[in-house]
């Protein structure tokens, strides 16, 4: 019998070694993955996903669905407090799209709901991927002068006629209340071009831009009206 202790040969030695970096790199692959996992199911390692969509369709169904009607062609929206709360801004909207898409097809206030038939998901998502394309337009300002042309050209046009002498809008001619608008300068341009109901088109050749920037002007100089709770009669 040979007493002797073992002596690993070079070669043996060698082979264990290689052996031994396999263990480790294998155990280093195993260890990223479960960081993979982990952060993309667990809360600690929150994901954002983005839904990227067909931003010139999402264009044509935005102005199709009348979207610019009220939130603007920029989806600059108007600001508002109290009573004349205003017109949200949605370009660039920080919503996500599960929320955005329950804005639209359950939404809050007087904004008609948008179902599955009137508009799919993925028109939505490219109208979400166009949304988040657009840059709000800033407010144009509003001048005493520019203000005081704009009341003379809101008579000349005949506005007054359907929607009284300060935009107060009235029931017996159907005409909507028109100052201070809620809607931004884009979307009453857009209105105007393209009217609902019994109001006539004014389009460019009879309203022109400028005039029109005027007549916006002027609406927005008129004081919003009282709130109710401040008129005694209404509240006896």
């Amino acid at each position: 019998m040979n007493t002797q202790p073992y002596n690993r040969s070079a070669g043996s030695k060698e082979v264990e070694h290689k052996q031994q970096k396999r263990f480790v790199k294998g155990w280093s692959v195993l260890v990223a993955c479960l960081i993979a996992i982990l952060a993309t199911s667990s809360p600690a390692f929150p994901q954002q996903t983005t839904k990227l969509g067909d931003s010139q369709n999402g264009k044509a169904v935005y102005e199709k669905l009348g979207c610019t009607q009220c939130h603007g062609a920029q989806g600059e929206g108007v600001s508002g407090a109290g009573s004349n709360a205003g017109v949200p801004r949605i370009a660039s909207t920080r919503l996500s799209f599960t929320d955005f898409l329950q804005q639209v097809r359950k939404p809050k206030g007087q904004m008609p709901p948008f179902s599955t038939e009137k508009v799919s998901d993925t028109d939505l998502t490219d109208v979400y991927t166009y949304l988040q394309s657009l840059k709000p337009a800033s407010e144009q300002p509003v001048s005493t002068a520019s203000a005081s042309k704009g009341e003379r050209l809101y008579r000349d046009y005949g506005c007054y006629e359907c929607h009284g002498f300060q935009g107060q809008g009235s029931s017996s001619t159907g005409g909507a209340r028109l100052g201070p608008p809620r809607i931004p300068f884009s979307a009453f341009v857009s209105y105007i071009r393209q009217p609902t109901g019994e109001m006539p088109p004014y389009t460019a050749k009879v309203v022109s831009d400028e005039d029109a920037t005027e007549i916006y002007n002027f609406l927005r100089s008129i004081p919003p009206p009282p709130p109710l709770k401040s008129i005694p009669l209404l509240n006896q």
